[in-house]
Order: structure tokens, then C-alpha cells, then sequence
């Protein structure tokens, strides 16, 4: 079975901000986990979630996990990106599993590098 995992982020109008999201994908795909990683952005950016899952399905792929890089819960985590989803599911329910993973949000292994970054500020 061919699965994927799919990296989603906000998205911007500035040009280079993707290359922090370039880095996480290329070191996702070392693992080998997945047959496939590649990310997609909920707005501004393309690919969009929509098109990052129909290459993606186009490529044969079975089953997605989709994980938001998000660090905090708000109206793209609560609403946005599970209708997306809710809608993927729909689309492809008898060809493709995709389940949607829980964001970021606090995790006490992120508490080293926020305390990291914050004594780098002094």
C-alpha cells in the first residue's frame, strides 16, 4: 500500500518563507515512512490542500496522513483545515484513507527549543 504524508501551512505572500517547510518535508522523506511527502498550504500558496491531494491520489497513493504545522488552535485548526478534509474524504471515500493528524499545538519536547530560542534573545 502506497501512503503519504502531506505537511500543511498557512501560506504567504513573502517570497522564501516556505524554506523551514522545505526542510521538515526533506527530512520526513529520509525517514521512509512514506512513500510520498510533500506539503501543501492552506492559503496564499500553492499547492493548496485540494490540488497536493489529487497529485497525490494521481500517483497512486492509498493512504494520507495529514499533519498541520500549526503551533497554535484557531479557526484553521478548529474549522478550516477538517472541512478540507471532510471534504477529501468525501471526494475520494472508496479510493484513498486520509486521516487527519493532530497539530503541533504545546508538547513538552518543543519546551527545550522554545527555552533555547528565548535564552538566544538575552
Amino acid at each position: 500500500m502506497k501512503r503519504a504524508a502531506l505537511v500543511v501551512g498557512h501560506g504567504s505572500k513573502l517570497k522564501g518563507f516556505q524554506a523551514a517547510m522545505t526542510k521538515v518535508v526533506r527530512e520526513l522523506r529520509k525517514d521512509k515512512t512514506f512513500h510520498f511527502v510533500d506539503c501543501a498550504y492552506l492559503e496564499i500558496t500553492s499547492p493548496s490542500i485540494p490540488a497536493a491531494l489529487r497529485a497525490l491520489v494521481k500517483k497512486g497513493v492509498q493512504e494520507i496522513n495529514i499533519l498541520p504545522y500549526f503551533l497554535l488552535s484557531g479557526r484553521h485548526i478548529k474549522q478550516d483545515i477538517p472541512r478540507i478534509v471532510r471534504e477529501a474524504k468525501r471526494v475520494y471515500k472508496y479510493r484513498v484513507k486520509i486521516k487527519l493528524c493532530r497539530y503541533l499545538g504545546y508538547d513538552p519536547r518543543i519546551m527545550s527549543l522554545v527555552k533555547q530560542r528565548i535564552r538566544e534573545g538575552q
